[in-house]
């Protein structure tokens, strides 16, 4: 120590005969052309994957840790379930909901989810409880059930109502069993058409779930099948629709100290339609929405680009803005269809945005952008081709998949005879499902737009290692078996 001590005390200090700072690491590395190719390639990378709307998705997700909801678009809604067991037939040949699955139900024995009434009571066979319904009865609005609870059996497939985003995925301990929640932004309000909302769908007692939270999901897309998890008396489909004013998802309208309070058991309050005011404020009649598929809130749009166009306009209302990213893309849909197709009339489908002005542009400027006149609905009017009914569909898919791996299925649009329908006239979607097997699918449910010529091509993910055989609603028609490789 007294050494170290005196050796401070002479205070030795070193100086460097040639003062040198080494270049840093970057200056070696900016001589190099593969690191300016290596820069720009990344560059180009993360442009490409942010062109288009499920890049900026994943973006905002990744990055910022969720999804921007105005990149959303509504583009209508379908049932939670495609199709479910026609029991009066099923049950002729032994079929029971409680003992069999939905695989197990013959395919003759499927029919098309049937309508919930507006008013009145609703089928007892497929609607165990109604909305706002009671668990002795069912019938709606004799109860605060602020659901409505679908009768079908285990495996049956469920599909997301409309375009959002998973909020969460888990195995509820209060007795929803294996539940889904879906934010769906830009979605009509039930009130009120002509405006937009945030509703949450919620999907409980499943078997099980192929999502995860913060996933973006389309209309149709198979989110999980049905089961009987957590407190059932039976396989159904608890499911329910909160507006945003729900506190949680999925709301229910008393809690247990609630329960205490008023001296009633669970089954005793819904029976009394204990706290259904709650219910009715926080929550909207599930499937009477799904199947009511409102129109978007649209838009009157100037598309410059077809000169043959017949455009209605309508007064200015508001200062001029730049278009959204769905504005665009919809209006180039638009566009595209009647270019191609040169289709009988085409509407113009754009998400509620401001409204904003229209400057006209001189005979000597550059053609200008699509500009929105105002919100009203407008056809664009266009020569008419031959329209031709669709009378059954081909599917072209591989003969194998390997596991975790998706394939490429082509449907296509056939007349009576055989030939491509390039104009189709189809009386209903089309409804994608596994005849045999499981998987998941890019997109479960195809309307006219969706076909080019006649063709729709969509992603098949096979689930397992086995044999998957595909069918098509309504003309059941069914593909050739999609074998399982190593």
């Amino acid at each position: 120590m007294n050494h170290l001590v005196s050796k401070r005390s002479i205070g030795f200090r070193l100086t460097p005969l040639h003062r040198f700072k080494e270049p840093h690491a970057f200056h070696y590395l900016a001589q190099r052309a593969s690191f300016w190719v290596a820069i720009f390639s990344l560059l180009a990378f993360v442009a490409g994957n942010m062109i288009g709307q499920h890049g900026w998705q994943v973006f905002w997700k990744s990055v910022l840790g969720r999804t921007d909801d105005s990149l959303i678009v509504y583009t209508g809604t379908v049932t939670p379930i495609a199709q479910v067991p026609d029991y009066v037939r099923w049950t002729k040949t032994g079929g029971n909901p409680q003992d069999h699955t939905f695989q197990q139900v013959p395919k003759d024995d499927l029919m098309v989810l049937p309508a919930y009434p507006s008013a009145g009571s609703v089928l007892p066979s497929i609607y165990s409880v109604g909305y706002l319904g009671s668990y002795s009865s069912g019938t709606p609005g004799t109860g605060s059930h602020p659901a409505v609870d679908i009768r079908v059996p285990v495996g049956t497939p469920i599909r997301s109502i409309a375009n959002g985003v998973v909020e969460s995925v888990r195995d509820d301990g209060s007795g929803y069993g294996k539940l889904i929640v879906i934010r769906h932004p830009n979605i009509p309000n039930p009130d009120r058409p002509s405006t937009v909302t945030t509703l949450y769908s919620c999907y409980a007692h499943l078997s099980a779930q192929y999502i995860r939270e913060g996933d973006v999901v389309m209309k149709g897309d198979q989110i999980g099948l049905s089961g009987a998890t957590g407190d059932v008396s039976g396989p159904h489909l608890h499911f329910q629709i909160d507006r945003a004013s729900a506190p949680w998802h999925p709301f229910w309208p008393f809690s247990g100290a609630d329960l205490r309070a008023a001296g009633l058991t669970i089954n005793q309050a819904i029976n009394q339609g204990f706290m259904s005011d709650k219910a009715a404020e926080n929550t909207v009649n599930p499937v009477l929405f799904a199947q009511m598929n409102f129109s978007a809130p649209t838009t009157i749009v100037q598309v410059n680009a077809l000169p043959s166009a017949t455009i209605n306009t309508a007064p200015v209302s508001a200062p001029a803005k730049n278009l959204s990213l769905q504005e665009r893309a919809a209006i180039a849909r638009a566009s595209r269809l009647a270019l191609l197709n040169q289709k009988k009339s085409v509407a113009v489908q754009v998400p509620a945005a401001t409204t904003v002005a229209v400057a006209t542009p001189s005979a000597q400027s550059a053609p200008a952008v699509p500009t929105i006149i105002a919100r009203q609905v407008v056809a664009i009017n266009i020569p008419s081709a031959p329209s031709t009914p669709v009378s059954t569909v081909s599917l072209d898919l591989p003969d194998s998949y390997s596991q975790r791996a998706w394939v490429t299925m082509r449907i296509n649009l056939l007349d009576a005879q055989g030939n491509l329908v390039i104009n189709p006239i189809l009386g209903s979607d089309l409804y994608i499902q596994t005849a045999f097997g499981s998987a998941n699918f890019s997109a479960q449910s195809l309307s006219t737009l969706d076909f080019v010529n006649g063709s729709a091509t969509i992603k098949v993910l096979p689930l397992g290692n086995r044999t998957v055989v595909l069918s098509v609603y309504p003309f059941n028609v069914l593909s050739k078996p999609l074998k399982y490789v190593k």
